[in-house]
Protein backbone atom coordinates (compact mmCIF):
# COMPACT_ATOMS: atom_id res chain seq x y z
CA UNK A 1 0.00 0.00 0.00
CA UNK A 2 1.98 3.62 -0.96
CA UNK A 3 0.37 5.38 1.07
CA UNK A 4 1.05 2.86 4.14
CA UNK A 5 4.66 3.14 2.76
CA UNK A 6 5.10 6.73 2.62
CA UNK A 7 3.84 6.99 5.61
CA UNK A 8 6.66 4.22 7.14
CA UNK A 9 9.42 6.21 5.11
CA UNK A 10 8.57 9.41 6.70
CA UNK A 11 8.56 8.18 10.00
CA UNK A 12 12.29 6.92 9.28
CA UNK A 13 13.01 10.34 7.98
CA UNK A 14 11.76 12.27 11.07
CA UNK A 15 13.73 9.60 13.38
CA UNK A 16 16.65 10.44 11.67
CA UNK A 17 16.78 14.01 12.70
CA UNK A 18 15.71 13.59 16.63
CA UNK A 19 18.25 13.55 18.24
CA UNK A 20 17.16 10.93 21.20
CA UNK A 21 15.33 8.75 19.18
CA UNK A 22 18.14 5.78 18.88
CA UNK A 23 16.15 3.30 16.91
CA UNK A 24 12.92 2.15 14.96
CA UNK A 25 11.90 -1.52 15.34
CA UNK A 26 8.21 -2.46 13.67
CA UNK A 27 6.09 -5.10 15.36
CA UNK A 28 2.96 -6.26 14.29
CA UNK A 29 1.12 -8.22 10.95
CA UNK A 30 3.77 -6.14 8.52
CA UNK A 31 6.48 -7.81 10.37
CA UNK A 32 6.02 -11.12 10.64
CA UNK A 33 6.15 -14.28 8.10
CA UNK A 34 2.79 -15.89 8.70
CA UNK A 35 0.80 -13.97 5.70
CA UNK A 36 -1.51 -12.55 7.99
CA UNK A 37 -1.01 -8.90 6.89
CA UNK A 38 -3.14 -7.20 4.36
CA UNK A 39 -3.65 -3.63 2.52
CA UNK A 40 -5.45 -2.83 5.42
CA UNK A 41 -3.13 -3.64 8.08
CA UNK A 42 -1.55 -0.99 10.68
CA UNK A 43 1.75 0.28 11.28
CA UNK A 44 3.04 -0.53 14.57
CA UNK A 45 6.35 0.97 15.48
CA UNK A 46 8.55 0.87 18.90
CA UNK A 47 10.37 4.09 19.31
CA UNK A 48 13.41 3.68 21.34
CA UNK A 49 14.09 6.75 23.06
CA UNK A 50 16.58 7.96 25.55
CA UNK A 51 13.79 10.08 26.49
CA UNK A 52 10.42 8.55 26.59
CA UNK A 53 8.74 11.74 28.25
CA UNK A 54 9.78 14.31 25.79
CA UNK A 55 6.97 12.42 22.97
CA UNK A 56 4.53 11.76 25.51
CA UNK A 57 4.53 15.16 26.75
CA UNK A 58 4.05 16.94 23.17
CA UNK A 59 1.98 15.46 20.64
CA UNK A 60 3.32 17.85 17.88
CA UNK A 61 5.79 15.13 16.52
CA UNK A 62 2.57 13.08 15.18
CA UNK A 63 1.53 15.81 12.92
CA UNK A 64 4.92 15.34 11.35
CA UNK A 65 3.56 12.23 9.43
CA UNK A 66 -0.27 13.43 7.69
CA UNK A 67 -2.99 15.05 8.61
CA UNK A 68 -4.17 13.63 12.16
CA UNK A 69 -8.01 12.65 12.59
CA UNK A 70 -7.84 11.31 16.38
CA UNK A 71 -5.17 9.50 18.47
CA UNK A 72 -5.58 7.55 21.28
CA UNK A 73 -2.84 8.24 24.00
CA UNK A 74 -2.37 5.75 27.11
CA UNK A 75 0.48 6.07 29.59
CA UNK A 76 2.09 3.81 31.50
CA UNK A 77 0.36 2.07 34.74
CA UNK A 78 0.07 -1.33 35.58
CA UNK A 79 -1.41 -2.93 32.40
CA UNK A 80 1.71 -1.22 30.17
CA UNK A 81 5.15 -0.42 30.61
CA UNK A 82 6.00 2.04 28.02
CA UNK A 83 3.53 4.58 26.39
CA UNK A 84 1.66 4.46 23.03
CA UNK A 85 -0.19 6.87 20.44
CA UNK A 86 -2.67 5.39 18.48
CA UNK A 87 -2.84 7.70 15.48
CA UNK A 88 -5.31 7.64 12.64
CA UNK A 89 -4.25 9.75 9.56
CA UNK A 90 -6.50 11.56 6.86
CA UNK A 91 -4.99 9.19 4.67
CA UNK A 92 -6.27 6.10 5.93
CA UNK A 93 -3.61 4.89 7.50
CA UNK A 94 -3.28 3.77 11.29
CA UNK A 95 -0.30 4.06 13.35
CA UNK A 96 0.77 2.50 16.27
CA UNK A 97 3.26 3.95 18.17
CA UNK A 98 4.79 2.31 21.63
CA UNK A 99 7.53 5.09 23.12
CA UNK A 100 10.12 3.04 24.64
CA UNK A 101 13.23 3.83 25.99
CA UNK A 102 16.36 2.31 25.71
CA UNK A 103 16.62 -0.52 28.66
CA UNK A 104 13.49 -1.63 26.76
CA UNK A 105 15.75 -3.40 23.80
CA UNK A 106 18.71 -3.65 25.94
CA UNK A 107 17.34 -5.76 28.31
CA UNK A 108 16.27 -8.25 25.85
CA UNK A 109 19.56 -8.65 24.67
CA UNK A 110 20.98 -8.91 27.72
CA UNK A 111 18.95 -11.57 28.80
CA UNK A 112 18.96 -13.30 25.07
CA UNK A 113 15.39 -14.04 24.96
CA UNK A 114 12.68 -11.92 23.55
CA UNK A 115 9.73 -10.88 24.79
CA UNK A 116 5.96 -12.36 22.97
CA UNK A 117 5.97 -9.46 20.57
CA UNK A 118 9.53 -9.69 19.51
CA UNK A 119 8.99 -13.25 19.52
CA UNK A 120 6.28 -13.03 16.76
CA UNK A 121 8.63 -11.16 14.42
CA UNK A 122 10.37 -7.66 14.03
CA UNK A 123 12.17 -5.92 11.87
CA UNK A 124 14.67 -2.67 12.62
CA UNK A 125 13.80 -0.17 10.52
CA UNK A 126 16.68 2.48 12.20
CA UNK A 127 19.50 1.97 14.60
CA UNK A 128 21.91 5.12 15.28
CA UNK A 129 23.65 3.94 18.13
CA UNK A 130 24.03 -0.03 18.05
CA UNK A 131 21.23 -0.01 20.75
CA UNK A 132 19.46 -3.29 19.11
CA UNK A 133 22.75 -5.34 19.32
CA UNK A 134 22.77 -8.35 20.37
CA UNK A 135 18.87 -8.76 20.35
CA UNK A 136 17.72 -12.67 19.34
CA UNK A 137 16.63 -13.25 15.75
CA UNK A 138 13.17 -13.64 15.75
CA UNK A 139 11.60 -17.65 15.79
CA UNK A 140 8.21 -16.29 13.89
CA UNK A 141 6.16 -18.38 16.65
CA UNK A 142 3.23 -18.02 18.94
CA UNK A 143 3.33 -17.63 22.88
CA UNK A 144 2.21 -20.83 24.08
CA UNK A 145 -1.31 -20.49 25.91
CA UNK A 146 -2.15 -22.66 28.94
CA UNK A 147 -5.83 -24.29 29.76
CA UNK A 148 -7.45 -23.20 33.00
CA UNK A 149 -7.15 -24.63 36.04
CA UNK A 150 -10.95 -25.75 37.45
CA UNK A 151 -11.14 -22.81 40.09
CA UNK A 152 -11.00 -20.69 36.37
CA UNK A 153 -12.98 -22.60 34.20
CA UNK A 154 -15.97 -22.57 36.97
CA UNK A 155 -15.32 -18.79 37.98
CA UNK A 156 -16.10 -18.64 33.88
CA UNK A 157 -19.36 -20.36 33.42
CA UNK A 158 -20.96 -19.51 36.63
CA UNK A 159 -20.14 -15.34 35.36
CA UNK A 160 -21.95 -16.23 32.03
CA UNK A 161 -25.45 -17.86 33.48
CA UNK A 162 -25.36 -14.69 35.94
CA UNK A 163 -24.90 -12.23 33.17
CA UNK A 164 -27.58 -14.42 31.31
CA UNK A 165 -29.90 -14.59 34.09
CA UNK A 166 -30.65 -10.61 34.09
CA UNK A 167 -31.13 -10.63 29.91
CA UNK A 168 -35.14 -11.98 29.75
CA UNK A 169 -35.54 -9.03 32.84
CA UNK A 170 -34.15 -5.91 31.46
CA UNK A 171 -35.74 -7.37 27.99
CA UNK A 172 -39.48 -7.26 30.14
CA UNK A 173 -38.45 -3.92 31.22
CA UNK A 174 -37.38 -2.84 27.79
CA UNK A 175 -33.97 -1.53 28.80
CA UNK A 176 -32.37 -2.79 25.60
CA UNK A 177 -29.60 -0.99 26.20
CA UNK A 178 -28.54 -2.88 29.83
CA UNK A 179 -29.57 -6.30 27.65
CA UNK A 180 -26.76 -5.35 24.94
CA UNK A 181 -24.34 -4.74 27.68
CA UNK A 182 -24.95 -7.67 29.38
CA UNK A 183 -25.31 -9.92 25.94
CA UNK A 184 -21.56 -8.09 25.40
CA UNK A 185 -20.33 -9.51 28.48
CA UNK A 186 -21.60 -13.25 27.64
CA UNK A 187 -19.61 -12.42 24.28
CA UNK A 188 -16.44 -11.76 26.27
CA UNK A 189 -16.97 -14.92 28.14
CA UNK A 190 -17.76 -17.36 25.01
CA UNK A 191 -14.78 -15.83 23.06
CA UNK A 192 -12.98 -17.31 26.23
CA UNK A 193 -14.41 -20.71 26.20
CA UNK A 194 -13.97 -20.85 22.49
CA UNK A 195 -10.14 -20.34 23.25
CA UNK A 196 -10.08 -22.72 25.79
CA UNK A 197 -11.80 -25.55 23.38
CA UNK A 198 -9.56 -24.95 20.78
CA UNK A 199 -6.58 -25.52 22.86
CA UNK A 200 -7.81 -28.28 24.60
CA UNK A 201 -8.40 -29.96 21.05
CA UNK A 202 -4.95 -29.38 19.55
CA UNK A 203 -3.36 -29.05 23.51
CA UNK A 204 -2.22 -25.78 23.08
CA UNK A 205 -0.60 -26.19 20.31
CA UNK A 206 -2.67 -23.34 18.21
CA UNK A 207 -2.58 -19.93 18.18
CA UNK A 208 -5.60 -18.67 19.31
CA UNK A 209 -3.83 -14.87 19.06
CA UNK A 210 -6.17 -12.03 20.80
CA UNK A 211 -9.82 -10.46 20.72
CA UNK A 212 -11.26 -13.14 18.18
CA UNK A 213 -9.06 -12.23 15.81
CA UNK A 214 -8.32 -15.12 13.23
CA UNK A 215 -11.16 -17.00 15.01
CA UNK A 216 -12.17 -18.50 11.68
CA UNK A 217 -8.95 -20.61 11.19
CA UNK A 218 -8.19 -21.40 14.81
CA UNK A 219 -12.10 -22.74 15.89
CA UNK A 220 -13.47 -26.26 14.14
CA UNK A 221 -16.16 -25.95 11.46
CA UNK A 222 -18.97 -27.41 13.65
CA UNK A 223 -18.06 -24.39 16.31
CA UNK A 224 -17.95 -21.76 13.78
CA UNK A 225 -20.95 -22.90 11.83
CA UNK A 226 -23.18 -22.48 15.35
CA UNK A 227 -21.67 -19.24 16.04
CA UNK A 228 -23.94 -17.81 13.06
CA UNK A 229 -27.17 -18.55 14.92
CA UNK A 230 -24.62 -17.32 18.36
CA UNK A 231 -25.59 -13.90 17.15
CA UNK A 232 -28.60 -12.05 15.45
CA UNK A 233 -26.32 -12.68 12.04
CA UNK A 234 -22.74 -13.17 12.35
CA UNK A 235 -21.93 -12.16 8.75
CA UNK A 236 -20.17 -8.73 7.46
CA UNK A 237 -23.79 -7.53 5.69
CA UNK A 238 -25.43 -7.73 9.25
CA UNK A 239 -22.13 -6.30 10.95
CA UNK A 240 -22.49 -3.24 8.67
CA UNK A 241 -25.62 -2.24 9.86
CA UNK A 242 -24.94 -2.00 13.45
Amino acid sequence: MELRDNCLKGIIKWAESVDHVQALIQTGSLARKDNSSDDLSDIDIEIITSNPALLMQDRRWLYEFGELITVLSFDPDEHQEWATRLAIYSNGVKIDFTLAGIERVRHMADEGILDELYGRGYTILLDKSSVTQGIPAPAYTFPVRTLPSQSEFTASVEEFWFEAFHIPKYLARGELWLVKLRDNTMKELLLCMLEWHALARHSSTIDVWHNGLHVREWTDSQTWDELQSTFGRFDASCSALI
